[in-house]
């Protein structure tokens, strides 16, 4: 039977004295190390979340997304961060070539280009990459199953969060907010990941579109990538741009909360999934 690659390195650091245990104390050992270590790792998932998701909900109130801003926010938050978690050659080119482009043209260009062209640059290229640089049979399957997966788990969480600020009598906190999103789309994508990309692979004859699909998760990627890196500097910088500049001032006024928030809400939902033994996505084949 396999032993993943967590359990693997959790084996590894038990310290000498333990091998003398009894197997079920060593067992319950090794088991709350996972557990910790599983938030851990799902509390750094929430720590890029969070803020992505903060700087898309500024900018789609902005541009009119009204009360749906929420959902489509929390949506591309969590198909970016399905992508990051769940994949491993496209998230790093893609993201790669995102922070690139976006750092490079801040360093050249400062008050020459605007955001929107820097984002359009970093997907073309992207999407360039994508389509003339062949990817494994499994990342071309997988990848956009757990895209999908991703961006309903998020945009049914921000449905969620809706539905509960409106049956409470007082809005929740930026901290209670961002910890309930994290943790409802972090349990939700791991619920339904496996049936997602199952149903897509399951169609071999669609390869082509499953490799368009991925290049056009990669150009998203790349477009995110690129967007924050000027998202980040945008109180530092003369953008040009009311509206990415005001949106990226009102991300700064709560970004300590939205940190919190995220923090707390990956390692909660990371810990009780780990404890309920949920099935993960590097147990896919």
């Amino acid at each position: 039977m396999p032993v993943s690659p967590l359990r693997a390195i959790l084996t590894l650091t038990v310290p000498a004295a333990d091998l003398g245990l009894h197997p079920p104390v060593l067992n319950a050992v090794i088991r709350w190390r996972l557990v910790l270590l599983r938030g851990i790792v799902w509390s750094l998932v929430g720590l890029i979340y969070a803020p992505l998701f903060a700087g898309l909900m500024e900018l789609l109130i902005r541009v009119g997304g009204g009360v749906f801003a929420n959902v489509m926010a929390a949506g591309i938050a969590g198909l970016a961060c399905a992508v990051l978690y769940g994949s491993r050659a496209l998230a790093l080119i893609s993201t790669g070539l995102g922070v690139s482009v976006g750092v490079v043209l801040l360093i050249v260009l400062p008050d020459q280009v605007s955001v929107g062209a820097v984002v359009c640059m970093a997907a073309a290229l992207a999407g360039v990459v994508g389509l003339t640089v062949p990817f494994p049979e499994r990342d071309s399957c997988q990848v956009p199953g757990k895209a999908v997966a991703g961006l309903m788990a998020g945009a049914v969480g921000g449905v969620g969060l809706i539905s509960t600020e409106l049956l409470l009598a007082t809005p929740l906190s930026r901290v209670a907010a961002l910890a309930f999103l994290v943790s409802v789309s972090g349990v939700l994508y791991v619920a339904t990941v496996r049936g997602w990309v199952d149903g897509i692979c399951r169609r071999r004859q669609a390869s082509p579109a499953r490799a368009l699909l991925a290049t056009a998760i990669m150009a998203l990627l790349a477009a995110v990538a690129a967007g924050s890196v000027w998202m980040i500097n945008g109180p530092l910088l003369t953008l040009g741009d009311p509206l990415w500049q005001a949106a990226s001032l009102a991300m700064y006024h709560t970004m300590p909360q939205t940190i919190l928030g995220g923090l707390i809400g990956g390692g909660l939902a990371g810990m009780l999934l780990e404890i309920f033994r949920f099935s993960w996505v590097n147990d896919l084949r």
